[in-house]
């Protein structure tokens, strides 16, 4: 019975560490809620994000399978990845100034959401993970897979 009462025991909630990471993600949660807009937009964001990375754990895997991997490639991928999240803020700014409710917001991050996940799928089957893609979503994929597979094929290229 003893063991049960500690399942009760607020000191591993209520202490110092949590409430210094608490207060931090309270910070966190407050910027992306101002640059990003309300719980609505941080839903999208937060969608995208995952796509984001998930697109990388694609890229990743596909990288190392067909052993395409270029430092230079993945310092763009970087960079391509801050203005893919940058963005939606500035599309936020462009509704507040244009009072235009969300259109340049949702326009930027849904857009770019569909983007990411068709670069993600391209991603997955060329990691070899096809056998979780429905057939349909590998035929919408199709130009982009070929372009992701040429890239891949001059990188190789330009390391020998």
């Amino acid at each position: 019975m003893k063991e049960y009462l500690n399942i009760f025991n607020l000191s591993n909630l209520l202490n110092l560490k949590t409430g210094f990471f608490s207060i931090i993600g309270a910070g966190i949660g407050t910027f992306l809620s101002k640059i990003y807009g309300g719980e609505v937009g941080l839903i999208f964001i937060t969608l995208l994000g995952l796509a984001v990375c998930l697109d990388w754990l694609g890229a990743i895997a596909a990288a190392m399978k067909d052993k395409s991997y270029a430092s230079q490639y993945g310092i763009i991928g970087v960079l391509r990845t801050a203005v893919i999240l940058a963005l939606p803020v500035f599309g936020k700014l462009l509704d507040s100034a244009l009072n235009t409710q969300g259109f340049f917001f949702y326009m930027l991050t849904i857009g770019l959401l569909y983007h990411t996940v068709i670069s993600m799928t391209a991603n997955f089957k060329r990691a070899g993970w096809e056998r979780w893609i429905p057939t349909w979503a590998l035929d919408i994929i199709a130009s982009e897979l070929e372009a992701k597979v040429k890239r891949a094929q001059s990188r190789k290229g330009e390391e020998k």
